[in-house]
């Protein structure tokens, strides 16, 4: 078939779907169309081509059953179109979807060269491939964020991203502005140490630096460029060099940690651009832009004050350093909402361990740090005889065996550490606490030495007011309770004014009792005594016996009563005191009464017969 336009030979080009014109390049068939069955599956996914359906088949590997499609071809191709949908939808999650397919590729060249089997570790290998395909494009990598949204530590993607680059032998250029930020601390720091005419810096930058922590400033700059690539990664800032864009970040995050201007600005952009050979105007153009892109940040957080323009009365370098903080936590809070992309590979189990193995051998290993108590310990159980204690005590032989095994002691407490005792020792060497005499508990003035010097004496006693009067007065314990009892008894004069006066120990006491008021009260009481008794006796029928004593007599049985010798003989007599008048209970002309245990007599009932009841006499 001849080309319409030129008459030349044309070729068919699967590509295009077309004949291509060797000579002019046209295409005979512009619609680029072709023709296939009308019937398609609403299933069907491009993607992914089936395997053609068979019978059950004997594999013959282990002498096991599998069924079609689940051979290794078939499942690495199937885990090479999962890990492409996987790349995707992380750089769409990055906002570089135009470089997944640099990313595939670079992926597919990793493992054909390390041939390393599918599951984490295909991951994580993913995960460097898209950072460096975005340090390709000169855009930022994107560790740290790439690793949050794969939830895996940022050191493995690192060490992912470095292998890498060794195995395909590439060679990128550095994008991240938070490379330098400890270049830039550390030149601070030394700068703070040196004298002030060294360092070129005025007094004001000099004493706002030292009040602030360089490491925080540090922490907060690399915070601010990860938050500018991700939220700004076309900008145009990151297609110039990096050194100038670094020096700015920290002059704002310095800002941001002191939250007021830094004064004068132009000396800080020199001394920091000095470091990297840079001039004071490309420092301070890169300030400017990055301080306008951070203000439409700030619009868009609700809480922060906003840039009123130049009418308004708080200036944009003070609202970017007041909101620089606030930016980069509110950001942050919605890069952790973000969607995750997931993975969903065809894993072979038989291959699930020699995959955990070589990543646990691609691992470094750490050294164990152990405690040098332990390690001592550890030594000692291995080679007892070998191990040397240095011991502050005695050296002399051991004649005795002692029930405490000393290794015991050794393991749980180090010598170094708290040498033992002399008493330890000593009970070691005479094997017990028993062998050892009172005259050996304390060493040669070490007695002494637990006792207080008169000094020390001198001093508490000034501190808690005690005097030698109040040492002279402390009585034994059995004397303080006659003392007490006496007391009880009868109070003196003195005892009242040592209460009332008080003493050093004790401070001093008012009465506030009127001595008159409570005799008439008490003198009250014992008239209503009085009474009491006069009732008492009224109600139990002896008024008239206490009346009728008029003189000094003991009261016989045959005065009561015959009913008192029905009392028992062997029963002890009672005394009663009596007053000489009315009152029972009198004070004053008291005498004795003696009078035996009686009780009323019992009424007697002549009965008829022996059957009958009493309380049927009664009540019949």
């Amino acid at each position: 078939m001849s080309c319409t336009h030129c008459g030349a030979s044309t070729v068919w080009d699967d590509a295009v779907a077309s004949a291509v014109c060797t000579a002019c390049g046209s295409l005979a068939d512009p619609s680029q169309s072709v023709l296939t069955s009308g019937y398609v599956h609403e299933n069907d996914n491009p993607l992914w081509d089936p395997a053609p359906a068979t019978t059950l088949k004997s594999l013959r590997a282990g002498h096991s059953w599998g069924l079609a499609g689940q051979g290794k071809e078939t499942r690495d191709r199937k885990n090479a179109y999962a890990i492409a949908d996987f790349i995707k939808s992380l750089a769409l999650s990055l906002n570089a979807t135009g470089l997944s397919p640099r990313a595939i590729t670079l992926f597919n060249q990793v493992r054909a060269a390390d041939n390393f089997q599918w599951g984490e570790k295909s991951k994580r290998v993913a995960a460097a491939c898209l950072a460096i395909a975005l340090r390709e494009s000169n855009r930022p990598d994107s560790l740290r964020d790439i690793a949050s949204l794969l939830s895996v530590p940022p050191a493995s993607v690192i060490r992912e991203f470095t292998r890498i680059n060794s195995t395909l032998n590439l060679s990128l250029t550095i994008v991240d502005p938070s490379v330098y930020m400890a270049t830039l601390q550390s030149h601070i720091a030394s700068a703070l140490t040196e004298p002030q005419q060294d360092t070129g810096l005025p007094d004001t930058l000099t004493k706002s630096l030292r009040t602030l922590s360089l490491l925080a400033v540090a922490n907060t700059a690399s915070s601010l460029s990860e938050v500018l690539m991700r939220l700004s990664p076309g900008h145009d800032v990151f297609r110039l060099p990096v050194p100038p864009t670094a020096c700015a970040i920290f002059i704002l995050a310095i800002e941001a940690e002191n939250r007021a201007l830094l004064n004068p600005l132009a000396t800080m952009a020199q001394f920091l651009g000095s470091r990297c050979h840079l001039s004071k105007a490309v420092v301070m153009s890169r300030y400017k832009t990055i301080q306008d892109e951070i203000a439409l940040w700030i619009e868009k957080v609700p809480w922060l004050s906003k840039y009123e323009g130049k009418k308004g009365k708080v200036s944009k370098r003070l609202v970017v350093a007041r909101g620089i903080k606030d930016v980069i936590q509110f950001q942050e809070d919605l890069w952790e909402q973000k969607t995750r992309p997931t993975l969903e590979l065809d894993l072979d189990e038989a291959n699930d361990g020699e995959s955990d193995t070589s990543s646990l051998l691609s691992r470094p290993m750490k050294r164990q740090r152990l405690d040098p108590s332990v390690s001592r310990a550890m030594q000692f159980l291995k080679d007892p005889l070998g191990t040397k204690i240095n011991s502050a005590g005695n050296s002399r032989a051991c004649t005795t065996s002692s029930h405490l095994n000393l290794a015991t002691y050794l393991l749980a407490n180090p010598p170094h550490h708290k040498p033992p005792s002399r008493l330890q020792l000593l009970v070691f060497e005479r094997g017990g606490e028993s062998h050892i005499p009172e005259d050996e508990l304390f060493a040669e003035g070490e007695l002494e030495n637990l006792l207080r010097n008169p000094e020390e004496i001198e001093i508490l006693r000034q501190t808690f007011g005690w005097t030698e009067n109040d040492e002279e007065e402390e009585k034994p314990s059995g004397a303080k309770r006659k003392a007490k009892k006496k007391a009880s008894n009868a109070s003196t004069p003195e005892t009242e004014d040592g209460i009332l006066n008080g003493s050093a120990l004790s401070p001093s006491k008012k009465s506030r009792l009127n001595m008159e008021a409570l005799a008439q009260f008490m003198a009250q009481d014992d008239d209503e005594e009085g009474d009491a008794g006069d009732f008492a006796a009224t109600v139990m029928g002896l008024e008239d016996a206490f009346n009728d004593f008029d003189g000094d007599y003991d009261v016989t049985a045959d005065d009561i009563g015959p009913s008192v010798n029905m009392m028992k003989e062997s029963s002890t007599p009672r005394r009663l005191h009596r007053p000489s008048n009315v009152h029972f209970y009198g004070t004053h002309n008291e005498e004795e009464v003696v009078l035996e245990n009686w009780r009323p007599s019992t009424p007697e009932h002549i009965t008829t017969t022996s059957t009958e009841s009493r309380y049927e006499e009664e009540y019949d």
